[in-house]
């Protein structure tokens, strides 16, 4: 138990407050979770619209994070992760289609689209990869180095030649993650992929993506429907201002985490430097939009990649077989390509994606009018923290000031790790070691 145990406010019952909260109120904290939505999970979690389910954000666990595993130990969630293995797409390009695998290894070296210039490069580079793993750590994006200041393409471009690029990785950062590589930093792919060479493993929770926020909520008071208005400083702690169930309520804190996502803080917290609203200034988000169908026909399971403008106005095509057993029906899932959530975006029609998309996925699935039982457009606004080159360095920076301060707010979120469900655990998991001094 803490000397003096302190009443802690975490704002957002994602993955990093949940995580924070669990170990503060395990050292004997007083703790209570404020989340806006109606349970906690944020961008890791489940939903059911029309008889058609999806995930809210993420859709699978990687197994290479060592926290976060043995976090999955504690919450006895280990033993029903359900390994997926080979896991893979098909791409389709405009002169052709390939294969390509989502945990690169020697098979990736079989692509007959791969020159022998290319697999000499990808060798080399692998090797350079799995050395540097001494240095890299998969949960912190800012362990990349150099890697960070460049973009994605641009470091591709130079270690493993433009082929590479453009059949093996623009397809899956834009397929998996909705991000163009001429967008982003190279931070994400040097830290996590010499975790991932030679391996063939990927996890989903056998109860569905719930089962990791339901097992940190678990004696944890997450009051849920209340979303926090203001944060403002006063005298021994800070005044939370929130709206719960339409009424306006108040309360009390000696310290607070926040760990909502990183460009809402400014708008928020009152009282912030300078130097920290530049920073959150420079926080920002790229958004994703799907459409899920469901259909009163079963279908095979597929799952594709598009290239080059292939796939229109798609980027991700997966047909998913209904599952008697579990109640769930046969289901197809199209996904946006970036260009395609600018333009949604742009013109306000996130409720009439399928509108906008209806051309190509008529072509890729003839019989939908006759097939469709129910459509669902997802939009999430927030889909990943953009790490573009130079951010990295500024969340160094942001980190080594906020150790500085003495202010009794704090900050996690996968905007200041890693943009993945292990990065959000981290993050929480540095900011309880940080308040209890470990």
């Amino acid at each position: 138990m803490p000397r003096t145990p302190q009443t802690i406010f975490v704002i957002g019952g994602g993955i990093a407050g949940l995580t924070a909260a669990r170990a503060l109120h395990r050292a004997g904290h007083r703790v209570t979770v404020l989340e806006a939505a109606s349970r906690p999970g944020g961008r890791v979690g489940e939903a059911e619209q029309d008889g058609i389910r999806f995930n809210t954000g993420a859709r699978l666990f990687y197994p290479f994070s060592k926290p976060f595993n043995r976090m999955l130990e504690e919450l006895d969630l280990r033993r029903q992760m359900i390994p997926v293995r080979g896991l893979g797409a098909r791409v389709d390009g405009p002169a052709g289609h390939w294969r390509i695998e989502l945990m690169p290894g020697m098979k990736t070296l079989m692509d007959p689209g791969l020159t022998w210039a290319d697999r000499a490069r990808f060798l080399r580079y692998g090797l350079r990869l799995l050395a540097g793993m001494v240095s890299a750590d998969p949960d912190d994006a800012t362990s990349a180095g150099a890697a960070g200041d460049v973009s994605l393409a641009d470091h591709i471009r130079q270690h493993l030649g433009a082929n590479v690029l453009d059949r093996l990785v623009q397809p899956v950062f834009r397929g998996t993650r909705s991000q163009d590589a001429e967008d982003i930093s190279a931070s994400f792919f040097a830290t996590t992929t010499p975790f991932m060479l030679g391996r063939k493993t990927i996890w989903v929770p056998s109860g569905g993506m719930n089962a990791l926020p339901d097992a940190l909520a678990r004696g944890l008071t997450v009051l849920t429907g209340t979303r926090v208005l203001q944060v403002a400083p006063q005298a021994g702690g800070h005044r939370i201002t929130a709206l719960q169930d339409g009424a306006e309520v108040a309360f009390d804190a000696d310290l607070v985490v926040s760990a909502i996502e990183g460009d809402r803080v400014a708008g928020i917290f009152s009282g912030l430097s300078a130097a920290d609203c530049a920073f959150f200034a420079g926080v920002s988000y790229n958004a994703l939009g799907i459409v899920h169908y469901r259909l009163n026909r079963q279908i095979t399971a597929d799952m594709r990649f598009f290239a080059g403008g292939a796939g229109g106005r798609l980027s991700t095509w997966q047909q998913i077989p209904g599952n008697p057993a579990k109640g769930s029906a046969p289901q197809l899932y199209a996904q946006l390509s970036p260009e395609a959530v600018y333009e949604i975006a742009a013109a306000g029609l996130q409720d009439r994606m399928h509108e906008v998309i209806a051309g190509d996925v008529q072509r890729l699935y003839p019989t939908l009018q006759q097939d469709v039982a129910a459509h669902h457009n997802q939009w999430i606004a927030r889909k990943l923290p953009v790490f573009r080159p130079g951010y990295t360095a500024a969340i160094r920076a942001f980190l080594a000031q906020r150790q500085q301060a003495a202010d009794g707010l704090y900050f996690c979120g996968d905007y200041l790790t890693q943009p993945l469900v292990t990065g959000a655990a981290a993050s929480g998991a540095r900011v309880a070691r940080q308040i209890l001094g470990q």
